[in-house]
């Protein structure tokens, strides 16, 4: 029993002692910038959006749709359409620049579209512009993946 019970007094203290440790090992971890935080949020759910417009473009290009990661969007601007100082209208206008790429990450071009969010709009969210800006070659192992007549491009 006794036996018993030390063990248990020094499971206990094991416990107890490592709990400050952990609190102490959280607060040294840097914490990272709301604004980083929030734009990756906002990123995330406007990607279902931004992968439609990007599978728009290249389906008649690309045997396979091109992926978008949120790490490979850039905000280049975000606005309150209708609203200023006082105002805090809800009607935004986002626009990015995305980087869509193929497998391992091979990109196939650069493109920039402008998206709004409203409550206006059935779904929230509307593409409002898309421009392809650039191009970029395929590899020869992945020049299959393009359509006939899309190497011209």
């Amino acid at each position: 029993m006794k036996s018993q019970l030390r063990s248990a007094v020094l499971l206990l203290s094991v416990f107890l002692s490592s709990c400050p440790a952990a609190a102490a090992a959280e607060e040294l971890q840097p914490k990272e910038p709301k604004l980083q935080l929030y734009q990756d949020m906002m990123l995330e759910l406007l990607l279902p959006e931004i992968q439609n417009a990007v599978n728009d473009y290249y389906q008649n290009l690309l045997t396979a749709n091109p992926l978008v990661y949120p790490y490979e969007i850039e905000i280049l601007q975000a606005t309150r359409v209708n609203g200023g100082p006082g105002d805090r209208g809800f009607h935004f206008s986002v626009t990015l620049e995305v980087s869509p790429v193929l497998g391992p990450h091979i990109g196939v071009g650069k493109d920039r579209m402008t998206i709004e969010i409203s409550p206006l709009f059935p779904d929230r969210v509307k593409l409002a512009a898309f421009r392809h800006l650039q191009t970029y070659e395929l590899p020869p192992n992945y020049q299959h993946m393009l359509k006939v007549g899309a190497e011209n491009r």
